[in-house]
């Protein structure tokens, strides 16, 4: 039997568009027989924006009503799951108010703006049996399905040494942009930095012997944009103890990632490399290390096309899935793995002495 996941899109953003278009994509295209995706409703801050967003966006499907208040979309009992794809600022008190209406909730990265209100989603959402998720989508992707499967059971390259993972698109300096606007969650580490750090929880959180423990965070770096103080560029290195790996994860908002590596894992007997500087990538390089001179490396590219305008639909199929089965957390990415990404970033801070407007940090009281 089909199950027909019913989704609510909150705000009407650029991020929104990209998963509104790919909700809508057939299915059949990448493969999948057993869910499908049909858009109930869009709200916005007002009727007339959510209903231009249907008209530019939904490539004429009919019925999606246009709401003028997210309120209005949590109330309506025909909306199962709500995708937030707010600013970062926004993102725990929206999700929060889709959770007290009994919604399920796939929130946009960066989850939340700390730890701690990452912390009370999840708590949240477990004790009223509902479904949450941050909507990292690189995971679900089949080209990293692939690559963990090649580096963590059948250890390709042998037990790895050290990962150094990137992620960085040049944005022109704008008052204006939600970039660059602290009030908004701007910057680096939250916008880009989470997709630095996804490669790295694939590589070492998510190690068989690692067993999700945390790992040190012995140095990081914050360099302050002059114009309006968020983060422009960020470094943190990190070490794991199980197995004994060293870890950089870069980002930035001022320059772009150099297109021949974006992701590097070294091992003992060869490395694998991401080579495109963007978020979805569509192949990675696996090579490994000649045992005696004279003799070439062996190099092998794995392709994964994306069947579709941007890959979204692969995580809408795994929530969709996930509610239909009744689980409140994905198998994937579970919603434990948002919590300690925030507190990764929190210790960046701490170390920075950075701290967003007190106005966004803020978390509810029972």
């Amino acid at each position: 039997m089909v199950y027909t996941a019913r989704w609510g899109i909150v705000a009407t953003g650029w991020i929104s568009e990209r998963f509104f278009i790919d909700l809508l994509v057939d299915e059949s295209t990448r493969g999948v027989t057993d869910v499908v995706h049909t858009p109930i409703a869009v709200a916005s801050r007002s009727v007339a924006k959510a209903e231009k967003f249907i008209a530019d966006f939904g490539n004429g499907v009919q019925g999606v009503k246009a709401y003028g208040s997210y309120a209005e979309l949590f109330a309506d009992p025909n909306v199962d799951i709500v995708y937030v794809g707010t600013p970062h600022s926004s993102h725990y008190e929206v999700s929060l108010q889709a959770l007290k209406a009994g919604k399920h909730v796939l929130c946009e990265k960066a989850f939340t703006i700390n730890a701690a209100q990452a912390r009370h989603l999840a708590d949240y959402a477990k004790s009223h049996k509902l479904f949450l998720m941050e909507a990292v989508w690189t995971r679900f992707f089949p080209l990293s399905l692939e690559f963990q499967k090649l580096l963590h059971e059948e250890k390709i390259i042998g037990n790895i040494r050290r990962v150094t993972s990137d992620l960085a698109h040049k944005f022109v300096p704008d008052v204006e942009s939600r970039l660059y606007n602290p009030h908004l969650g701007g910057g680096a580490l939250l916008d880009v930095g989470v997709y630095a750090m996804t490669w790295i929880q694939m590589i070492c959180y998510n190690h068989p012997k690692n067993l999700q423990s945390r790992p040190s965070v012995i140095n990081s770096t914050i360099l302050k944009s002059p114009l309006t103080g968020v983060d422009e560029s960020t470094v943190i290195t990190m070490v794991w103890d199980k197995p004994h790996i060293i870890s950089t994860a870069t980002c930035s908002i001022a320059v772009n990632s150099p297109e021949d590596c974006l992701v590097r894992v070294q091992g003992d007997l060869g490395e694998i490399i991401v080579p495109v500087s963007k978020a979805n990538p569509t192949e990675f390089i696996v090579k490994i290390y000649a045992t005696e001179d004279g003799k070439e490396d062996e190099v092998k590219a794995f392709k994964f096309p994306i069947p579709g305008p941007t890959g979204l639909f692969w995580e809408a199929d795994a929530v969709a899935r996930d509610v239909r089965d009744g689980k409140i957390v994905d198998d994937i990415y579970p919603a434990e793995e948002s919590v300690f990404v925030m507190e990764v970033f929190d210790e960046v801070r701490r170390q920075n002495d950075f701290v967003y407007p007190a106005e966004i940090e803020f978390v509810e009281d029972e």
